[in-house]
C-alpha cells in the first residue's frame, strides 16, 4: 500500500488515503481487493498512467501500463555480507518506447506469474534510462499496443531497429558496478547517416572489436531510447553489428546557432577552463562538475562539463567535439551546452604537453587555483595553499600545469631584501 500511497503523497496523508481506499472497497460490496481499490483512488487523484518514453528520473515512484516482450534468465550470487541475492529482468513495453524491468530477490518470483503479451501495470522506481525497480505490478484484461508490434518484436527481441550508418567516433570502454557487485562494461559510439548524428551505446564493447571511425555499419536489433533528448541507439545481447559500405559525414552545428531545448552535435576548441568541483549526487555517489568555455569560428559558449569529463577535462586550446549535446538555458538566461549522460566528447587535437619546473605564488582566480611567476599563469590541479610560493614540477599543456611533485619555497631575508630594492628603484 505504501508503494501506491508514494505516488500521491503530496496530495493527502497516509490515512486519508487509507481511507479512500477503504471506501471504494466497500462501495463495490468487496469486491475489489486493497490494490484495485488503490488503483481507482489513484486514476481519481489525477495520477495518470504515464508513458515509458517520458517516464520521469526524479520522481519517488511512476505508475505505467505496458506490454511483457521478452523474459531474461534468473541470476543469482552473493552480496559482501555473504547473504543470498537474485536478479531478473524483464523487456516491457508500449507505444512511446521500450524499458527493462528489474525484479531483486523475493519479487523474482512475480515473474513467473507474467507471460509473454501480457499487459501489466506497474508501480516501480526508475533507476535510469534503462530500467525501472519493480515495486509491485498486477496484470490488466486491456490490450496496448507497441512500437514494435508491427516489426515482430513482441516476443522476438532480436527484431528492433535497424540502422546503416558510419562509425564516426568511439569513445573509451567506461566500468560500472551492478547493484549484484558485479561489473559491467559500457562503449559509446558516435554515427552519422541521412538524418544527422546519433549515439550508439554498447554494453558488450567486444561488438565493435575491429571497427575504426569511418567504417560504415549495418547494425539490427537495436533499442531506440525515447528518453533521451538526441538520437540514441542501445545494443543489447541480441544486437547484431556488421561492417557495411556506407559513408556519412557528420554534420556539426555552428555555436551561433544553438537554441535551449535541443540537442546538437559541435566542433570547436576549449578555450577556456575552470578546476572540477566534486559533489555527491542524489543517490550519494560522489561526482564532478567544470566549467568551460567553447568556441568555434562563430562564437563563444558556455560549457558545463559533469562527471568523468569533468574530473579529467581536455586541457584549454585542445580541439573538440561533442555529439549529442544538450544546449539549454542557465540561470541567466543564456545558452550553455551541457556534457552530461548521453554525450561523447573526443578530443580531436591536443596542445604539445612539456616538462616545466615553475616557481611562484599560488592564486585563486575565477578559473581555480593557478600558480604566478610573473610571466604566465597556469592553472594546476593540485591543491596548495593560496598566497605562498611553491616550486613545482609538473606537465604544462597550454595554460594548464599537471603537478608532479612540489615544495614550499621560502625566501632568504637577503632575497627579500634584493625584491624590495628593485621595488623602491
Amino acid at each position: 500500500m505504501r508503494a501506491y500511497y508514494s505516488l500521491v503523497d503530496d496530495l493527502f496523508s497516509f490515512e486519508t488515503f487509507q481511507a479512500l481506499v477503504e471506501e471504494v472497497a466497500e462501495n463495490s460490496g468487496n469486491v475489489f481487493d486493497d490494490r484495485t481499490s488503490a488503483m481507482i483512488v489513484l486514476r481519481r487523484a489525477g495520477r495518470k498512467h504515464q508513458k515509458i518514453a517520458r517516464l520521469p528520473d526524479n520522481s519517488t515512484n511512476v505508475h505505467f501500463f505496458a506490454k511483457v516482450l521478452h523474459k531474461g534468465d534468473v541470476t543469482t550470487f552473493t552480496r559482501e555480507d555473504e547473504s543470498p541475492g537474485a536478479v531478473r529482468k524483464v523487456e516491457v513495453g508500449d507505444d512511446s518506447g521500450e524499458v527493462s524491468l528489474v525484479f531483486w530477490d523475493e519479487r523474482v518470483s512475480a515473474v513467473e506469474e507474467i507471460g509473454i503479451g501480457d499487459v501489466i501495470e506497474v508501480v516501480g522506481k526508475v533507476e535510469s534510462s534503462y530500467e525501472v525497480r519493480v515495486i509491485d505490478l498486477q496484470k490488466t484484461v486491456c490490450d496496448i499496443p507497441t512500437r514494435n508490434d508491427s516489426e515482430g518484436f513482441a516476443g522476438n527481441p532480436q527484431n528492433g531497429e535497424t540502422i546503416d550508418a558510419t562509425i564516426v567516433a568511439i569513445g573509451p570502454v567506461s566500468t560500472f558496478t551492478r547493484r549484484d557487485g558485479s561489473e559491467g562494461k559500457r562503449l559509446d559510439a558516435a554515427i552519422a547517416d541521412a538524418t544527422g548524428t546519433g549515439i550508439l551505446v554498447v554494453w558488450d564493447p567486444e561488438m565493435l572489436d575491429g571497427f575504426v571511425p569511418g567504417d560504415g555499419i549495418h547494425a539490427s536489433g537495436l533499442r531506440r531510447n525515447m528518453r533521451s533528448a538526441g538520437r540514441e541507439y542501445t545494443a543489447g545481447s541480441h544486437a547484431v553489428i556488421e561492417k557495411a559500405d556506407v559513408r556519412y559525414t557528420p554534420i556539426f552545428t555552428e555555436v551561433s546557432l544553438l537554441r535551449p531545448d535541443t540537442t546538437a552535435s559541435v566542433s570547436g576548441t576549449i578555450s577556456g577552463i575552470q578546476n572540477a568541483r566534486a559533489f555527491t549526487t542524489r543517490k550519494g555517489a560522489q561526482s564532478w562538475v567544470c566549467n568551460a568555455e567553447f568556441s568555434d569560428e562563430s562564437g563563444t559558449i558556455h560549457l558545463v562539463l559533469w562527471g568523468d569529463n569533468a574530473r579529467n577535462p581536455p586541457a584549454e586550446g585542445t580541439n573538440i567535439s561533442l555529439f549529442n549535446a544538450s544546449c539549454k538555458n542557465d540561470r541567466r538566461g543564456r545558452a550553455e551546452i551541457q556534457v552530461s549522460w548521453g554525450c561523447l566528447l573526443t578530443c580531436d587535437t591536443v596542445p604539445e604537453s612539456e616538462d616545466v619546473s615553475v616557481c611562484g605564488m599560488v592564486i585563486v582566480t575565477v578559473r581555480g587555483q593557478c600558480i604566478d611567476d610573473g610571466h604566465d599563469c597556469l592553472l594546476i590541479d593540485t591543491d596548495l595553499a593560496a598566497g605562498k610560493e611553491f616550486s613545482v614540477e609538473g606537465i604544462k599543456t597550454g595554460e594548464k600545469l599537471s603537478i608532479r611533485s612540489y615544495s614550499e619555497h621560502i625566501r632568504s631575508a637577503e632575497s627579500l631584501k634584493g625584491r624590495i630594492r628593485s621595488i623602491n628603484e
